[in-house]
């Protein structure tokens, strides 16, 4: 009784472990169908001004795109998922610093030319 049992419990793991083995097996690399998304968020960033007002971000994710294609090529798609998530962050904070990185730099010029102006109402004579 007891080894019928526990030949019923080897056979269930074996039999759960081929299962696991034959799905893993049988996925399809999503780690390259991902790269097409991460490409239009890298040109969305770039569309935001990324290359001027937030280039470190930029730069980082198009290098960690270019280093998850070399993961993929050598078939460590651990890595490559990674550096495809990391790269995917990267092009979003680019995307989001853009556009406030021109909003610092418009109040920055807006400031001087303010100023500016209250510099030459000082120089002007007084009026009676």
């Amino acid at each position: 009784m007891k080894r019928n049992m526990v030949s019923r419990y080897v056979a269930t793991g074996l039999a759960a472990i081929g299962v696991s083995m034959v799905i893993g097996c049988a996925t399809t690399d999503t780690v390259s169908s991902r790269f097409p998304p991460l490409q239009e968020n890298i040109n969305a960033a770039k569309a935001a001004d990324a290359e001027v007002y937030a280039p470190t971000p930029l730069k980082s994710a198009e290098a960690k795109l270019e280093a998850a294609k070399s993961a993929v090529a050598a078939k460590d798609m651990v890595s490559a998922n990674k550096l495809v998530d990391e790269a995917m962050v990267d092009a979003d904070y680019a995307r989001a610093k853009a556009p406030t990185e021109k909003a610092k730099n418009a109040a920055m010029k807006l400031r001087e030319a303010i100023q500016i102006v209250r510099d030459e109402i000082k120089k002007m004579p007084a009026v009676k």
